[in-house]
């Protein structure tokens, strides 16, 4: 019981001191970009009382270490900053994250789901039938999903699902939430079910291949049961692995795909707080991507832990 309090105890300290690391590298990149937010935010023709007014409201007028200080502060009330120049007006930057929120959450979770869709029968087809035509076809979507950037798989599948043979309303109807979803949705998740369908085969074959597979089909067990019950399991581990990186890097990477299909996500609200040079913003948004990154793969680490039982045991002392 002391030994999980202590582990539990040291993973919070490493995890705070991850996000802390990712604040302060935050804090001091948009600090060190070129130009001045104030002359973003006022113009040319303020006065130099407003300016100096607005410049101490943004706790732009002191040392770092005071800047950095009062950026903890508002971390620590929880409104992580106000923003002036992305919404028009001041308001809380918490609230703009909460507001934009489901939506990438959705796009992640909608992709990833896509992805498994994809990747898991084509995974299977190609260990099962390697060498052979349908191998040859799931490596063949395997490497257009990893080759195809989002800036052209995007607008391509626009212009064929949406323009041509009209399943999907463009980025432009006021469609269902649903209906606007599915199409960015299948974009991520077909780049991503390349990656998984080549891990998985991989995985596949050398499960199929190793001694306990041959211990199953000695004991009489067919080819079915043996991929089931032993190849599949054994292979999903490094599987699930990769899942949470990529459910991670989903939460605030889809910055492209939310662009090309207008959609009001965490990523576009970065790549708005980035254009208008909001500090508070940008640095709100990185903090929660970051958080979510280490939710992340916290999650894949207990589904993989629970996948494999030997994951779960402490390490034995030498």
């Amino acid at each position: 019981m002391v030994a999980a309090i202590g582990q539990f105890l040291a993973q919070a300290l490493r995890t705070a001191g991850l996000l802390l690391g990712i604040v302060t590298l935050v804090f001091l990149g948009v600090r060190a970009a070129p130009g001045d937010p104030i002359d973003h935010l006022l113009g040319e023709t303020a006065t130099e009382a407003e300016r100096s007014s607005l410049r101490h409201q943004l706790h732009l007028d002191g040392p770092l270490w005071q800047q950095f200080g009062a950026m903890l502060g508002e971390i620590g009330d929880g409104t992580l900053g106000t923003s002036r120049a992305v919404a028009g007006q001041p308001v809380p930057v918490s609230g703009l994250i909460i507001d934009r929120l489901p939506s990438t959450l959705a796009l992640a979770l909608a992709s990833l789901a896509a992805a498994i869709a994809f990747a898991l029968p084509l995974g299977i087809i190609g260990a099962c039938w390697r060498g052979r035509w349908p191998d040859h076809l799931a490596r063949i979507w395997s490497l257009l999903g990893v080759s195809l950037p989002a800036f052209v798989s995007g607008p391509l599948a626009i212009f064929v699902f949406a323009v041509v043979l009209r399943w999907a309303p463009t980025p432009a109807h006021d469609a269902h939430p649903l209906a606007a979803l599915a199409l960015p949705a299948l974009v991520i998740g077909f780049a991503l079910s390349g990656r998984l369908a080549r891990l998985l085969r991989s995985s596949l074959v050398e499960a199929l291949g190793s001694d306990m597979a041959n211990a199953w089909r000695a004991r009489g067990a067919d080819e079915r049961r043996v991929l089931w019950r032993h190849a599949v399991p054994n292979a999903l581990l490094p599987v699930v692995t990769l899942l949470g990186l990529q459910l991670a890097a989903l939460l605030g990477g889809a910055l492209v795909t939310e662009k090309i299909f207008g959609r009001k996500g965490l990523g576009t609200l970065l790549l708005d707080g980035i254009a208008a040079r909001d500090h508070a913003v940008v640095q709100g948004c990185v903090l929660t991507i970051g958080a979510l990154y280490v939710l992340a793969m916290h999650t894949s680490g207990a589904m993989a832990a629970w996948l494999d039982p030997r994951l779960r045991r402490p390490a034995a002392d030498p």
